[in-house]
């Protein structure tokens, strides 16, 4: 993972394109290089450094005495809110953020089955397919969620307030309407697009959002691909399903299709494309193809 620059092997060196690899927290992954630009995943440092469901008081009398007295000691003398955001804040600052020209933040992206493991998991509703369930926009703009969606832009609030370059990443935005209704919400909460340069970018998450890719850059200012989330939801595998992984294949020319199209998208709107992928270089195929697509950010949670 870090700054890296992949030939493409065509004829022309004008035509040689690069790969801007950037850097990812929390990272699982070897030592970070350095990059100019970095990923981080909310949704990752919850389940790493906060291990309670940002919405558990709303279930408080039903918690067991150990799951209660759990997050008690975790929480020491501050409240949840308190917790919630000086931990994350501290978390980015600590990623020696200061050598970041730009940092991308995306909101929470986990699904009820993966915050329904937090302590306090309780609070999520019961889903019989989380992958198709309540995430990205339908969870920000959910009544339930209200609370814990004003403690992340809160976290965003904090850092540009000390001068940091962030850019928000909507993940799932599966509508039209899912646009306009995140926009709306986070400029609720203090964070208007455009505001001292603020850019809002949503996240390819279904072939849906690929699809409306031309309208909904009118809605932000550049788009995410993620691949894995993007190759479950074309291929219609899970892959938390042991008997379907097998079939799990970022290089499926649907896959390679519908990322092209994106970046497609992108260019002809002339804003930015991002990718983001567990490992790059397990995927050859898929490597060379994006190589030649131009130039894109991308940010693999693997060495």
């Amino acid at each position: 993972m870090g700054y890296d620059t992949i030939q493409t092997g065509q004829e022309e060196a004008e035509s040689t394109t690069n790969l801007n690899l950037g850097n990812v927290l929390p990272s699982f992954g070897e030592q970070q290089q350095p990059a100019t630009h970095l990923y981080v995943s909310i949704s990752e440092l919850i389940m790493e450094k906060i291990f309670f469901h940002p919405n558990y008081a709303s279930m408080v009398d039903s918690l067991d005495t150990v799951e209660l007295e759990a997050i008690n000691a975790i929480l020491g003398e501050q409240s949840a809110s308190e917790f919630f955001v000086e931990t994350l804040v501290n978390a980015i600052k600590a990623a020696n953020i200061a050598s970041y020209d730009t940092v991308r933040l995306e909101l929470n992206d986990a699904n009820s089955y993966e915050m329904s493991a937090l302590l306090g998991g309780g609070a999520e509703p019961d889903e019989v397919n989380p992958c198709l369930g309540l995430r990205g926009v339908s969870r920000f703009a959910s009544d339930a969620y209200k609370a814990c969606f004003a403690l992340e832009c809160e976290v965003i609030k904090r850092l540009r307030a000390d001068g940091i370059n962030v850019e928000i990443v909507v993940p799932c935005v599966r509508a039209l309407s899912d646009a306009a209704k995140i926009i709306d919400r986070l400029a609720e909460q203090g964070l208007p697009r455009g505001l001292n340069g603020l850019k809002v970018l949503f996240a390819c998450d279904t072939p849906s959002a690929v699809l409306l890719s031309e309208r909904l850059l009118q809605y932000f200012d550049g788009l995410v691909i993620k691949v894995e989330s993007l190759t479950q939801l074309t291929l219609g595998v899970d892959i938390n399903q042991e008997e379907l992984v097998h079939l799990y294949d970022p290089q499926n020319e649907a896959v390679l299709k519908l990322i092209k199209e994106a970046v497609t998208a992108s260019k002809e709107a002339r804003k930015p494309v991002l990718l983001t992928i567990g490992a790059l270089d397990d995927y050859p195929v898929l490597k060379d193809f994006i190589a030649e697509l131009g130039r894109i950010d991308v940010y693999s949670t693997a060495a």
